[in-house]
């Protein structure tokens, strides 16, 4: 009886182990409340990307007059502790552009996470990036 009880003992403990890292690995696409980055004094999202782009971005010498349009997608995951990670791009333009645009975002201050059951978790993230904001400052 006493092997029994130790054997369902470890199988319960090795379990939570699993469990707790299955958790930890698990990437929300659409959790209860998405993801958010706050920027200066902007209220929304939107806002803040734009004017972050707008302020820290420096678009490349070589590229200011290549008349580029459209949209940048970049995906990345926000992580529990607000940081960025497994950033790469969906859609890009041009590569010199698509790399600098990356380059911007790695630098960005910490994200507030997503919620799920009153609880951070990892949530999958799509940035589309509009070339207008990239032309706010340069080199």
């Amino acid at each position: 009886m006493k092997k029994i009880s130790l054997i369902l003992l470890i199988c319960v403990f090795i379990s939570g182990l699993c469990f707790g890292q299955q958790a930890d690995t698990l990437i929300y696409t659409n959790p209860e409340i998405i993801p958010a980055f706050q920027y200066d004094t902007c209220t929304c999202m939107g806002s803040s990307v734009k004017k972050y782009f707008m302020e820290n971005y420096r678009m490349p010498k070589n590229l200011i007059d290549n008349g580029y349009t459209g949209r940048i997608m970049v995906e990345f995951v926000v992580e529990k502790d607000s940081s960025l990670s497994n950033i790469k791009l969906i859609r890009g333009i041009h590569e010199p552009l698509d790399k600098s645009v990356i380059e911007t975002i790695k630098k960005m201050h910490k994200w507030i996470p997503g919620i799920n059951n009153e609880c951070s978790v990892r949530t999958r993230f799509i940035l589309p990036v509009s070339i207008e904001w990239l032309y706010g400052s340069n080199d």
